[in-house]
């Protein structure tokens, strides 16, 4: 039985209780839904959400609000769905930071992202990338990287957007894989990141293709890997790191629709198969090229194996890492 299943099984007292009310001529959804981004408004997964939303509201009749509510590296804007009324009206828009770091990450959490949320369906992903500075090293390659990470072991400097972010994790699985000791240099935010990477103050960052590219364009810093099983379209010629020797690399930041775990049964149902219909249109699939953002590849997995995966994944990255939130 899959976790979508026996989640849908625990729900079925909810269910039974709304299944008059929806045979009664009261249908769901009767009102406006709201999609709850925790995080900034302009970010990667705001405009895919609202992106959704908009395409959403059309497939299901109804308005479908999206509320930016940040705090806590996401934290804030989840635990305020995961005690919402589970009725399919309040729904989060979130991915790993939320789904995979968050458990680990904190030493206290007032809601439980493995068991808190069903997951109605995944919006997308976007390909983070390996940049390289070619002030820090003279020849910007990602075999020029590994060599000056081994000939000085736990001296070559990297940066990220914040401690535990997905772009330090993303980095520690390259490490892992590669069997390198480096120095993690956190930043608030990957602006500043950047910033130092193109001045040659760190030597490598991960971070997304969309911010990346300008400067791999520019000159200031070198994309040498792509973290996903596959090439990006915008960069053929740049291998992915899979590709490359480091299994662990496929790891795109993703993003889902989730809604609280007892929400009835025909509820999730109606909500998956509008998501289902949005996310298979020729519209939003542009939209997400656009965005240099993509359908997420699940292979042969089903979304309860990917999820479970990504969970796992990101543990482990927290655990070498070392990383706390408070």
């Amino acid at each position: 039985m899959t976790l979508i299943a026996r989640r849908l099984m625990l729900s079925g007292i909810a269910a039974g209780l709304a299944a008059p009310a929806l045979a009664q001529g009261n249908p769901f959804p009767s009102r406006p839904l709201r999609v709850v981004v925790p995080f900034a408004p302009g970010g990667i997964t705001d405009i895919l959400a609202r992106a959704a939303a908009e395409a959403m509201a059309r497939v299901l009749g109804q308005p479908v609000v999206v509320e930016n509510r940040a705090g806590a590296g996401g934290n804030v804007g989840s635990e305020a769905v995961a005690k919402a009324a589970p009725d399919g009206y309040t729904l989060l828009a979130v991915g790993p930071a939320v789904m995979g770091i968050a458990k680990p990450l904190y030493s206290r959490l007032n809601y439980d992202p493995d068991s808190d949320f069903t997951c109605l369906g995944l919006l997308g992903a976007q390909a983070n990338v390996l940049l390289v500075s070619p002030r820090a090293l003279p020849q910007p390659t990602l075999p020029a990287l590994l060599e000056a990470a081994r000939a000085k072991p736990g001296e070559l400097p990297f940066a990220s957007s914040g401690s535990g972010s997905l772009t330090h994790l993303t980095a520690e699985l390259f490490a892992a894989d590669a069997g390198l000791r480096m120095v993690h240099v956190p930043y608030r935010g990957s602006p500043p990141a950047l910033a130092d990477l193109a001045g040659g103050q760190v030597a490598m960052l991960f971070d997304a293709l969309t911010t990346a590219l300008p400067l791999h364009q520019g000159g200031q810093a070198r994309i040498v890997g792509i973290a996903t099983r596959g090439r990006a379209a915008e960069l053929p010629e740049v291998p992915s790191l899979v590709e490359a020797g480091f299994p662990s690399l496929d790891a795109p930041n993703w993003f889902g629709l989730f809604a609280p775990v007892a929400t009835p049964a025909p509820v999730v149902a109606r909500l998956a198969a509008a998501v289902a219909e949005v996310t298979a249109s020729d519209s939003y699939k542009a939209l997400m090229r656009a965005r240099s953002a993509a359908p997420v590849a699940l292979g042969d997995r089903s979304l309860d194996m990917f999820l479970a995966a990504e969970r796992r994944r990101w543990a482990d990255a927290v655990q070498r890492s070392g990383a706390k939130a408070d």
